[in-house]
């Protein structure tokens, strides 16, 4: 309930945010998405495990010089090394998209099979004004596709950001978004609980200036390397409990 009471409490400050938010399309770096393969192998035995990594513009990595300072091949590294297994690895992820794209962009990209799949979605629809009800309907739509389709995998849902601790965001549209933010977040996590095989990840309460790329928005190589790590211990922490 009280995501709720916060985000009501932040309504009024609606008309300054939209104002803010037309200046802040123009004045924060349009920064490109990182070169490099979106695709390989992680160690050097035969794949046995693939992973893949759907989602937006952190996911399609803007914000990094190249594709291998990216969330998925960092966990996948980290997987291989500790289980010696060979870890085949799928990014796919596009700037500015929303949930309800995110499949129909990709699914003649998807994979036959994944392991794992991480998803990584939300600043888009929690800035362009998505309401909670068709961001609850779109990722639960979304969740079902991937079940059907991997209905052996682990599914990691990447929590929605902190948006309050972006540096590139002044007050109060850091304080509304933070708090349209927590309540997408709690939206989708009561979704998945009720949800086997899916786990949701969540960010620290805020990040600091030092997680950031240059553009104060994107998260910068060092902040993908933590991301990636938490998840992978995540991950086969799960796989040893449940051994």
């Amino acid at each position: 309930m009280l995501p709720w009471i916060r985000y009501i409490a932040c309504l009024p400050l609606l008309p300054l945010v939209v104002l803010q938010g037309r200046r802040l399309r123009r004045t924060i770096p349009d920064l490109p998405e990182a070169q490099g393969d979106r695709h390989g192998v992680s160690g050097s035995a035969v794949p046995t495990r693939s992973v893949l990594s759907l989602g937006e513009s952190p996911i399609a990595g803007v914000g990094l010089d190249d594709q291998r300072e990216n969330l998925l091949p960092i966990l996948a590294d980290h997987v291989a090394t500790v289980t010696g297994d060979g870890v085949r690895w799928r990014v796919l992820g596009k700037t500015g998209i929303r949930m309800h794209e995110l499949l129909p962009r990709f699914e003649a990209e998807l994979p036959t099979h994944a392991d794992l799949v991480v998803v990584s979605m939300g600043v888009n629809d929690c800035k362009d004004g998505t309401s909670m009800l068709r961001w609850g309907q779109r990722s639960e739509q979304t969740l079902a596709v991937l079940r059907r389709r991997y209905p052996d995998a682990l599914v990691v849902w990447s929590a929605v950001p902190p948006l309050r601790s972006f540096p590139a965001l002044p007050l109060p549209v850091r304080l509304f978004l933070g708090a349209r933010a927590d309540l997408m977040n709690h939206v989708v996590q009561a979704q998945l609980a009720r949800q086997p095989g899916v786990h949701f990840f969540p960010f620290p309460a805020r990040l600091g200036a030092e997680d950031f790329a240059s553009d104060g928005f994107h998260p910068n190589a060092a902040a993908h390397r933590r991301w990636a790590e938490a998840i992978a211990a995540s991950v086969l922490s799960a796989e040893r409990d449940g051994a």
